[in-house]
């Protein structure tokens, strides 16, 4: 509880600073764009110090909070994998982190899940998010020409369980992504968009909220995965 006052009395002046400098609409924004740097750039210097003692030739998760939340470490627990998964990180925040999150890893294979976020977190079009998407693959490739690059499909959502979860993200522009995606040289398509949904929307049995998977739908995403998983 003293933890949460403490939070409370530095978090409080912060947000009443940005609404007096940028109005409550543009506060809002910027304080939350400043809470995520902080955690975005704390977890990239993390990755960094867990690098040092990490074994090359291992396999690589790579995304936002769907694959942060996926305890790889459990659930494929027989292979050497390290997860690279930050929490609201977007197609641009990946392009940002490829040295700290793959190439010091110098991995065989990488499994890429991200372009969610920029739906509901940027104003980009599906083309653009694609774009950056191709360009994540681009820079691997180069960087690492015998690394297996794994795109998993971007999962589809459920708007009915949680709106403002959900937000701007469709499955309509989500199918139009992976579209997209799956004709992107030097990768293999995973596709676990279709097995995890249900009536067209995100199965309810697999999800918390209508945006992220709970324990049942990384049990289906771990079986769809290890299929592709190098031996």
């Amino acid at each position: 509880m003293p933890y949460i006052i403490i939070g409370l009395v530095i978090l409080i002046p912060v947000l009443m600073y940005f609404s007096a400098k940028y109005g409550e609409k543009k506060a809002r924004k910027s304080f939350f764009d400043m809470l995520f740097k902080f955690g975005y750039d704390t977890k990239v210097k993390a990755f960094k110090t867990y690098n040092l003692s990490a074994q090359k030739n291992g396999i690589v998760f790579l995304g936002d909070s769907i694959t942060q939340d996926y305890n790889v470490y459990e659930y494929l627990k027989p292979y050497d994998v390290y997860n690279r998964g930050i929490g609201g990180d977007t197609t641009l925040g990946v392009l940002k982190r490829l040295d700290e999150s793959v190439f010091q890893l110098e991995p065989k294979q990488v499994f890429l899940m991200i372009g969610t976020n920029d739906f509901e977190l940027t104003d980009q079009t599906t083309h653009e998010i694609h774009h950056n998407v191709e360009e994540i693959v681009k820079k691997i490739h180069k960087k690492l020409p015998q690394c297996k690059i794994m795109i998993i499909s971007t999962l589809p959502v459920n708007p009915t369980i949680d709106i403002k979860t959900v937000g701007k993200r469709t499955n309509a522009k989500i199918s139009e992504l992976n579209y997209l995606n799956k004709n992107i040289k030097h990768v293999v398509y995973v596709d676990a968009y279709t097995k995890l949904l249900k009536n067209d929307v995100l199965n309810p049995a697999y999800t918390l909220e209508g945006l992220h998977l709970n324990q049942e739908g990384y049990t289906v995403l771990t079986k769809v995965l290890n299929t592709y998983i190098d031996k």
